[in-house]
């Protein structure tokens, strides 16, 4: 009996070493990686994928060699919308873990330690363009204020960047909506950060000159923001034969001026041959400036010589102006006051609110643009390799006005007629991918074929498989400049001071031209926002206390009947 008793206890013991030896490789595998191949897996069952991480974030975070070091300056006591996204980029984080070792992080809180070490921290983020957010409570007849730092910092060896998490919007966008677009871009900002860091070539951009485009001043903003990802210059396309291939980009920025016929072939040339442009243009000389000025104006088709393209390419500008009701405000004077007159803000709708219309990387979670007298894009049977794609149109609400017609700023003044506003989503940015055909076949001058000779280069009628983006409106990209020069910031409309996504919009754009698999394709994840119907929770608070109370007392109590039953039952029998 001694001896049986001890074999039971040896393989008692024997039985509990193996299941904690299982315990720890287990947990090993759960956290271990075979070079680049996780030894794990994970299932993400939510609907809208929130958990699953795209092909090209995984792929781009097992291929980091040197660490990356991330600060979050989310930690702290935080209001409860606040502390969901921590959680968030707290989840997001981890699962970047999980593909590489090269990846570090920390939550840290802005606002520890005493008042000067705070303050002097607030003087130092100030500097790196690091702004709180004041979030306001009310409880029990006290309002209190705290400054929240949604931002993350990135340092990779002697390189930095700050992201901040919330995106600049509108005052009207609830908070709710303004946290959910940021959950939603999480995984995209921290990619684009780190792929920007760790990346030493920068594609080149440039900026087609020559012809009346916006000049420097007009698009300073947007120029320092590209410079952090890419080279940025200026190309006057007189200076040369052919447009150097080693552009990866050209922006068309409102040309006022027309293309000679030699100028358009160079364009023509530059997309055959695999180019990437965005056209930016007014088809229609119009500006509010000029309105202000005399109170009425005739706006005019403009003649640009870059017709024959782009009805070869797939989409025609037309002379048709788009009035929306969904529009941004100019200022007009409506009253006299002692000090002279007194402007006001009213409703314009040669100043569109532009709204995302596809479901696509570039305007996914963003906030609507503002475009000023943007004309009509149509678009035409153009080559049958060529993808169409609306990314951008006019609401439910909007109307088209051909010219010549006049455009009277006193009209403003009073309402309009909301009976014709009877059209929706009229097209002002397009999308166009695929093979173009070039409209210079069977009519190549000599001057043009003697330029493609000294360059070394053929004639090409179409395309390799390239992308371009057409805007209708050139102010797209011009922030603007007051009357002491002073430059702002784009997407800010210089009236009401409200931001709008004209910058998100055209860094989306260029992000995809350039690298349509990439990081990009990030931008693509919706997590939905599910809001709590706030007037349904109060009128049905009773049955919901009622059913949470008395639902799991009826369930207990019907387990102890029904087991106290057949028990009875079974015991009675014996």
């Amino acid at each position: 009996m001694p001896s049986l008793e001890k074999k039971h206890r040896f393989q008692s013991l024997l039985q509990f070493v193996l299941a904690l030896v299982l315990l720890v490789v287990i947990n090993v595998l759960a956290n271990a990686r075979l070079g680049g191949t996780r030894l794990y897996t994970a299932l993400d069952l939510t609907e809208d994928r929130r958990f699953t991480l795209t092909d090209n974030t995984a792929a781009r975070l097992s291929e980091l060699e040197e660490p990356v070091y991330i600060r979050i300056l989310l930690d702290g006591e935080l209001p409860a919308s606040y502390d969901r996204l921590r959680t968030r980029v707290a989840e997001t984080l981890e699962d970047f873990t999980g593909y590489t070792d090269a990846l570090e992080y920390e939550f840290v809180d802005p606002l520890a330690g005493n008042a000067d070490e705070v303050r002097e921290r607030q003087e130092a983020m100030l500097e790196d363009g690091i702004v709180p957010l004041t979030d306001y409570q009310q409880t029990a007849g006290q309002r209190t204020t705290k400054a929240i730092y949604p931002y993350a910092l990135f340092y990779y060896g002697n390189r930095y960047r700050v992201v901040p998490l919330l995106e600049t919007t509108r005052p009207d966008v609830p908070l709710a909506r303004q946290l959910n677009q940021a959950e939603n871009l999480i995984e995209y900002k921290f990619m684009q950060a780190i792929t920007s860091l760790t990346t030493d070539e920068k594609p080149i951009i440039g900026f087609a000159l020559g012809n009346g485009e916006l000049g420097a001043r007009a698009t300073a903003d947007l120029v320092s923001e590209l410079r952090k990802d890419y080279e940025v210059g200026p190309v006057y396309l007189d200076s040369f034969a052919t447009i150097p291939q080693e552009i990866a980009l050209l922006i068309v920025a409102k040309p006022t001026e027309p293309f000679t016929d030699f100028e358009a072939f160079k364009l023509d040339q530059y997309v055959m041959n695999g180019g990437k442009v965005i056209w930016a243009m007014d088809a229609v000389a119009m500006d509010f400036d000029s309105l202000r000025a005399t109170g009425e104006a005739y706006p005019q088709s403009r003649e640009l010589g870059l017709e024959d393209l782009f009805f070869r390419y797939g989409f025609r500008l037309g002379n048709q102006l788009v009035l929306d009701l969904v529009n941004t405000p100019i200022p007009i004077v409506t009253t006299q006051g002692q000090s002279g007159p007194k402007p006001t803000l009213v409703p314009f709708p040669y100043h569109v609110l532009a709204l995302p219309e596809a479901d696509h990387p570039i305007v996914q979670n963003i906030d609507g643009v503002d475009l000023r007298y943007p004309t009509l894009i149509e678009e035409v049977a153009g080559s049958a390799g060529v993808r169409q794609t609306v990314l951008l149109s006019s609401s439910s609400n909007s109307r088209r006005q051909r010219l010549p017609s006049p455009i009277d700023l006193d009209a403003q003044k009073f309402s309009v007629d909301l009976d014709r506003f009877d059209e929706a989503n009229l097209p002002l940015a397009l999308l166009l991918e695929g093979t173009f055909e070039s409209p210079y076949a069977n009519r190549l001058s000599r001057e043009n074929e003697v330029a493609l000779r000294q360059s070394g280069m053929d004639y090409r009628q179409q395309s390799v498989s390239t992308s371009m983006i057409v805007i209708s409106d050139g102010d797209v990209l011009a922030n603007s400049v007051n009357s002491r020069g002073e430059i702002g910031f784009l997407g800010v409309n210089p009236y009401s001071k409200i931001p709008y996504a004209n910058k998100a919009f055209i860094l989306n754009a260029i992000e995809y031209l350039l690298n349509p698999a990439g990081v990009i394709t990030s931008r693509s994840k919706q997590v939905k926002l599910r809001l709590l119907d706030q007037n349904r929770a109060l009128a049905e608070a009773g049955y919901w206390r009622a059913l949470n109370l008395a639902a799991p007392l009826l369930l207990l109590a019907a387990f102890g009947f029904l087991f106290t039953f057949f028990r009875r039952r079974r015991y009675a029998r014996h």
